[in-house]
């Protein structure tokens, strides 16, 4: 059995509300992109981010995004 250990952020693995916080997560960061026009799929705990790199104006959008 692994020691104790004091958490200072996050969600205990396999715990009830860790997935529901993991969603709640998931959703705005897709909502977020893709206000910023960048393209994101979902499927159960994955993320995949699609956008098309041109030039330099693409690559400073995806990180501002």
């Amino acid at each position: 059995m692994s020691s104790s250990a004091q958490l200072v952020s996050g969600v205990v693995q396999g715990s009830g509300i860790g997935t529901l916080m993991f969603l709640i997560f998931i959703n705005e960061l897709a909502e977020v992109l893709d206000r910023a026009g960048v393209t994101v799929r979902l499927f159960a705990d994955d993320v995949k981010v699609y956008v098309q790199i041109v030039g330099n104006y693409d690559v400073d959008k995806l990180q501002r995004a």
